[in-house]
């Protein structure tokens, strides 16, 4: 290692850890709470009961050793890295999780003193092992591949010609003590593994909120960015091994096995009370451990996305704001001002988005009656009536509703009892003007999780029209503040 990486080294939460004059207070409790007992997202008020307890057991052996709180230890070891502190969505208290740089740091701890057993048997095996998978897996020639198997089915044949014969190999007790040992340890492994995923997916949130924060540009840019990092993280080989390990947890044939296989060893008199049956929960450790994970993953996209969308809202205020000022300065120019732009012919200019365009347009075939059937009594009817537009009066409307709320008890009224006292006359175009109404003393409620249906009679229907709309509820405001539209469905 060079001199330069070690010194930056030494700010690691983990360095600074096994350095404080506390370590032995927070590795002791932490590693037991965390690493031994592998607790998840412990309740401060747990945590601090358990820290107090060993506290009140150090100062009664040697007084005045640890003179400050429960809650001030915690609160300094989660500003120095060493613990998460949390509020798990839907809670009010907080919770404590461990940092890789803790487990780190118990690991590390852990492998000072001198073990009276040390294997090396297993691992040279595994080691292999592995090789041969990778060379195998690697290997492009058929016939290699071949020659490969063919060697396994011999060892195969001739294993199983000596069991024919009675000749039985054992493991001796000293190799499967050392083989047991390295799944313990691996199966340890891996639990910090875990902890260590889900801290890069956190540190990967914590950056993209700051380029959201920061950011002068639009959200299309960084929302790339971001699922391009994602992107990248997920086909990594962090990521792809992740994902294979996650798969292999969710089948339900493995995990039978792996936990059969655990028994069976655990079970073994050759390993009698040198094995650890806390080894048996392993594979619900993992299973737990994986989906805290996943539910991390859920939990920052969500964040995310609550993030982005509180950025669009103040973002929408900010161009409101600027157009109303735009106004305001039109509207002190007066009318004589000559402003800058350019005539239209038409009233307002229509604008049509790409995305708003249909791929395909199928055609219509309609077929019409040309036959022209000339009435004898008046033969020149007036046809003004014909092309005469309705007429919906918005502010008849919101009488209507302000009639029905003055009336109810809570200040409140339904659009389906306003229209049980004042029937649609005017069809479709009346309901919608229900939803168009805009009155300082009203505001509107629409709850899309729930439906109305309202019937209405319009020509050629005797049985009335059904018109399925969501829940509409008109609602006095006393502040007199505006109010939004809502559309139906």
């Amino acid at each position: 290692m060079q001199f330069d990486q070690v010194t930056a080294l030494t700010s690691h939460p983990a360095w600074v850890l096994l350095r404080a004059d506390n370590a032995a207070l927070v590795l002791s409790l932490c590693g037991t709470v965390f690493i031994e007992e592998n607790a998840r997202g412990v309740p401060e008020s747990t945590l601090e009961s358990r820290l107090e307890d060993q506290l009140y057991f150090l100062n009664e052996r040697e007084p005045g050793s640890f003179p400050r709180a429960a809650a001030a230890y915690l609160a300094d070891w989660t500003k120095n890295g060493w613990l998460r502190k949390y509020y798990p969505p839907g809670e009010d208290e907080a919770h404590f999780d461990a940092t890789t740089a803790l487990e780190k740091a118990v690991a590390w701890v852990r492998d000072l003193p001198a073990r009276s057993f040390i294997g090396t048997e297993s691992r040279l095996n595994t080691i292999v092992t592995l090789l041969r998978q990778m060379t195998f897996g690697a290997q492009t020639d058929p016939q290699a591949r071949i020659d490969e198997l063919s060697r396994e089915r011999d060892a195969l044949d001739t294993q199983i010609a000596r069991l024919l014969t009675g000749e039985v190999e054992l493991l001796s007790p000293i190799a499967l003590r050392d083989r047991y040992q390295q799944v313990e340890s691996t199966a340890v492994e891996l639990l910090r593994d875990f902890r260590e995923v889900e801290s890069n997916l956190r540190e990967l949130d914590r950056r993209l909120r700051q380029q959201v924060a920061t950011a002068e540009g639009g959200k299309g840019e960084q929302l790339a960015a971001f699922l391009l990092e994602r992107d990248e993280i997920a086909q990594s080989d962090q990521g792809q091994s992740f994902q294979a390990f996650f798969d292999y947890l969710l089948s339900p044939s493995r995990q039978q096995e792996l936990r059969e296989l655990l028994q069976q060893v655990t079970q073994l008199p050759q390993l009698e009370g040198r094995t650890d049956r806390t080894l048996l929960k392993i594979p619900f450790a993992w299973l737990e451990a994986a989906e805290n994970t996943q539910d991390t993953v859920r939990q920052l996209t969500e964040q995310l996305r609550r993030f982005l969308s509180d950025r669009s809202g103040a973002e929408d205020q900010r161009v409101l704001a600027l157009v109303r000022s735009v106004q305001r300065h039109v509207a002190a120019l007066g009318d004589t001002a000559k402003l800058p732009g350019m005539e239209l012919e038409m009233p307002q200019a229509g604008m049509s988005l790409p995305m708003e365009r249909r791929l395909y347009m199928p055609v219509e075939r309609v077929e019409l009656d040309t036959t022209v059937q000339e009435s004898p009594d008046d033969p020149e009817a007036d046809l003004a009536e014909l092309f005469a537009g309705i007429h919906i009066d918005t502010e008849v409307l919101a009488g209507h509703v302000l009639d029905a709320v003055a009336a109810s008890p809570n200040g409140q009224v339904a659009l389906a009892a306003v229209l049980d006292d004042h029937p649609l006359e005017l069809g479709l175009a009346e309901l919608l003007g229900y939803f168009r109404i805009q009155h300082p003393e009203l505001d509107v409620s629409v709850d899309t999780e729930r439906t109305d249906v309202l019937v209405y009679q319009r020509a050629g229907t005797p049985d009335g029209t059904r018109a399925e709309v969501p829940h509409v509820t008109f609602v006095r405001n006393e502040g007199g503040a505006a109010v939004g539209k809502a559309g139906p469905r």
